[in-house]
């Protein structure tokens, strides 16, 4: 009967590693773990990490390991060990929590696609003036200086997720850098904009077709959504970045 509780509890296919002094040491099987608990050789407040569930977790806190009392971690986990993943990303890596893989999925492949698509809006919208307008040349000149300040964040957002990829120290940096000019960048704009409509009279501005109108619409939508996940990010760095394992 013990032994085919042993066998319900491994799974043969499991991989583990301990967190000692912030490296990830292993891969150890179950039953190593299990002897070293035993000879006292570790404490179960030390980290685990599983390769099943890629998490660490005290060993007090897996169910794997029967402990005889609670003790609290004291120390924090590494980052997920290389080792654990069997296929190495381009666009990620793996020594990065999830929320880092995700800006350098960001930074390094969606920043630059949508960019080209608001462009491409932009260019099928139009002046939100007619081209009669008092005003037309100052809205024109707003969504040059928007387009080559767009392009310029892109730039700086892609190769900040290079670096952040590369685990270089700068990447967070010039990723902050970059999401704080466009935030800034893009709410003058908006203000500029207000400005604009407010001095201008309602026959000039330019009558849009309802495709257009959809279009609009649906640049207004994935407008902010990015620009929700760029200031989730901006957060997230700040109070983050220097935990990550940068060089």
């Amino acid at each position: 009967m013990h032994e085919e509780s042993n066998q319900t509890i491994e799974c043969p296919q499991s991989q583990w590693w301990l967190a000692k002094n912030g490296e990830a040491e292993g891969p150890l099987s179950h039953q190593e773990i299990t002897d070293a608990l035993k000879s006292n050789r570790i404490s179960s407040a030390e980290y685990a990490y599983s390769s099943a569930e890629k998490q660490w977790k005290p060993l007090s806190n897996w169910d794997e390991f029967e402990t005889g009392a609670e003790e609290s971690a004291l120390q924090s986990p590494p980052a997920p060990p290389v080792d654990s993943y069997h296929i190495e990303p381009l666009i990620t890596n793996p020594r990065l929590p999830a929320m880092a893989n995700w800006i350098c999925i960001y930074t390094l492949q969606i920043s630059p696609w949508l960019w080209c698509f608001y462009t491409a809006s932009e260019m099928i919208s139009g002046t939100m003036l007619d081209e009669n307008a008092p005003l037309v040349g100052v809205e024109a000149l707003s969504m040059f200086v928007n387009l080559l300040v767009s392009l310029g964040v892109t730039i700086s957002l892609f190769i900040g997720g290079v670096r952040l990829q590369t685990l270089s120290r700068s990447g967070p940096n010039i990723i902050i850098l970059s999401i704080v000019v466009a935030t800034a960048a893009h709410l003058l704009l908006f203000l500029g904009a207000l400005v604009v409509i407010a001095m201008t009279d309602q026959n000039s501005f330019a009558s849009k077709t309802v495709a257009v109108e959809l279009i609009d619409y649906f640049v207004f939508i994935v407008a902010l959504c990015e620009g929700a996940f760029l200031l989730t990010s901006l957060f997230w760095l700040r109070r983050n970045a220097r935990y990550l394992p940068l060089f």
